[in-house]
């Protein structure tokens, strides 16, 4: 926090902070962030202008107002002051100082001593602000605290094995029995059967074509048609399936030559 605010602003912003956490959580930040402008003694209290960057990103709370119920006992004034913070869309731009009408025109608020800061609860008690009561109590730090920690075990050697054993555990064994590698598919013999065959029948389909148009005089858009029936023909699974069957008749009446 930067040193141009006087020890008052510093503290009374610090129980402003704990006292508006539910309503501007990120008073404190803003506060560390900003710098004094005008400050103003006005007679029964004071004024002092907060500037804080307006390209700093604020909290979802925006709220607008005058808020806060911080008290402190202000030099030799017999009553308390009451402090509250201006705060317009949740961006701090003020710290206000009310003495309920006492006198403050002889007050040096910059060097002015104080004690007794405290807030009031819902029930318009005071409660005084302690930053040490304050903070949440911590299990680590209590942990480290007391002094009957257990001295250390030493380590047993008996559960340490560092034989032959240890390093078969350690080292991953090789699987006795490995996967075969992968076999390439066979080609199918019917599937290169069937296609041979219907090699041969769009062969002997482009013969006769060609002899009708050349001989018979026959239309070329006829061809055509004749054409894509027969693709249509040929691909139906039971055309398919009566190819499949004579191209396996066909295999079995093959010659093939004898090993002698």
């Amino acid at each position: 926090m930067s040193d141009r605010f006087t020890r008052l602003e510093r503290e009374v912003m610090a129980a402003m902070a704990h006292d508006l956490r539910h309503i501007a959580p990120d008073l404190a930040g803003q506060f560390e962030e900003s710098l004094p402008g005008t400050r103003r003694n006005t007679g029964s209290g004071l004024f002092s202008e907060i500037i804080v960057s307006s390209r700093r990103p604020l909290s979802a709370e925006r709220a607008t107002g005058v808020f806060g119920t911080v008290h402190a006992m202000v030099g030799d004034l017999p009553d308390p002051v009451a402090f509250q913070v201006e705060l317009r869309q949740g961006r701090l731009l003020a710290l206000h100082g009310d003495a309920y009408g006492q006198d403050t025109r002889g007050i040096d608020f910059e060097r002015v001593p104080f004690d007794q800061v405290f807030t009031l609860n819902d029930q318009g008690e005071s409660v005084a602000f302690d930053p040490a009561a304050l903070m949440r109590p911590s299990p680590l730090l209590a942990l480290h605290q007391h002094d009957d920690h257990d001295p250390a075990q030493p380590e047993d050697p008996r559960l340490v094995n560092r034989g032959p054993l240890q390093r078969l555990q350690d080292e991953r064994p090789q699987p006795l029995v490995r996967d075969p590698p992968p076999v390439a598919p066979e080609a199918d013999p019917d599937r290169e059967a069937v296609q041979s065959l219907l090699i041969g029948i769009w062969v002997a389909a482009g013969a006769v074509a060609l002899l009708a148009v050349l001989f018979a005089r026959a239309s070329v858009f006829l061809v055509m048609i004749a054409a894509f029936w027969l693709g249509a023909l040929l691909r139906k699974p039971m055309v398919r399936t009566a190819l499949a069957r004579a191209a396996r008749s066909l295999g079995r009446l093959e010659v093939r030559p004898s090993d002698s």
